[in-house]
């Protein structure tokens, strides 16, 4: 998903009106995919292994989602090829491939040639305060706040798709059936939300939608953390809790990219550092959360909630520090 949202920032960094909503429809089509998934694989679950030789029914459902997957990739690719020389960016497939550093070229996003902007556009752009180069001193310690934050709710994000399901059946002691179809749900809201998300993010800033996103991801690991401990009622709570969360984890990646871009220039080295921090989160928070897991079924909801915690500080943290250097002096003018 992260290396989708650097071509398609390459593609439209001409268009800076556009260029949140384009990072939440990335996430978007990344969520349908999730949502689909579930009711994909559902008739691959709940096996005996002892029943089958050879290939087991969990590895077909593995080998169906790689093909969708590489089917997938190869059309990007193509797709993305194609519009790269149709537009003049590149003038051949060799040149789209194997692209060359240049520079600064992509260190702000600037209006289209063809844009034509009026007079008081360009009053306003001029009037638009200055952005930190993101290798300055603070704009090192404001990315780095952000490279955690997005490390923080990348792993969210991965308990959520990954282990969710593992957590409702095996832990909680759910259905096939009831597992598959709150995991299908909570991605089905996650798509509603983020369909909502494209069209707000226009004029909607990303401070408030990372505001409500991290409010309903406290609220919704403290409900599933409690249902835990309610013998009445705690399946609903615990279901209660995993759409709550669907609201932030629709939008909060792309929300955190276009936070750091109102403050400095997402240039491609900004953008492979998100790349890195989503596959951190894969390589590390991932794991663990399935080792807590498999020792304390409090861990899921424990580690949810460290996380939301963990990235709550960060945010503090780096408007404290972004306030200070507006009212210092220290900002670019």
């Amino acid at each position: 998903m992260s290396g989708n949202l650097t071509i398609n920032r390459n593609m439209w960094k001409k268009s800076s009106k556009w260029i949140g909503p384009i990072y939440q429809m990335t996430r978007l089509m990344s969520t349908l995919g999730l949502a689909i998934g579930p009711q994909v694989v559902k008739p691959f679950l709940g096996h005996d292994p002892t029943e089958y030789e050879g290939i087991q029914p969990v590895v077909v459902a593995y080998l169906v989602m790689a093909a969708c997957d590489l089917f997938m990739a190869i059309i990007l690719i193509i797709a993305t090829i194609w519009f790269c020389v149709i537009t003049d960016q590149f003038h051949s497939i060799r040149e789209v491939i194997f692209q060359v550093d240049d520079g600064d070229y992509d260190t702000e996003l600037t209006p289209d040639e063809s844009d034509a902007p009026s007079n008081s556009e360009l009053l306003e752009a001029e009037s638009q305060p200055k952005k930190l180069d993101p290798f300055s001193r603070p704009g090192r310690i404001l990315l780095s706040l952000i490279f955690w934050s997005f490390i923080m709710n990348a792993g969210t994000s991965i308990m959520y798709t990954a282990l969710m399901y593992t957590y409702l059946y095996e832990y909680l002691g759910w259905t096939v059936q009831d597992s598959t179809f709150l995991t299908s749900m909570f991605n089905v809201f996650r798509f509603i939300i983020g369909v909502i998300v494209v069209f707000a993010s226009r004029w909607v800033s990303p401070t408030q939608l990372v505001i409500v996103d991290m409010a309903s991801m406290l609220l919704s690991s403290i409900m599933m953390l409690v249902a835990l401990f309610e013998e009445d009622g705690g399946d609903i709570l615990t279901g209660a809790g995993v759409m709550v969360a669907s609201i932030g984890d629709s939008n909060i990646l792309p929300s955190l990219i276009s936070l750091a871009e109102e403050s400095m220039y997402v240039i491609a080295r900004v953008m492979s550092l998100f790349i890195t921090a989503n596959g951190v989160s894969l390589m590390v928070i991932g794991p663990l959360a399935g080792a807590l897991l498999s020792y304390s079924v409090v861990g899921y909801p424990s580690m949810l909630l460290a996380l939301v915690l963990a990235c709550i500080v960060a945010l503090a943290v780096y408007y404290s520090i972004l306030y200070w250097l507006k009212r210092s002096g220290h900002w670019p003018q």
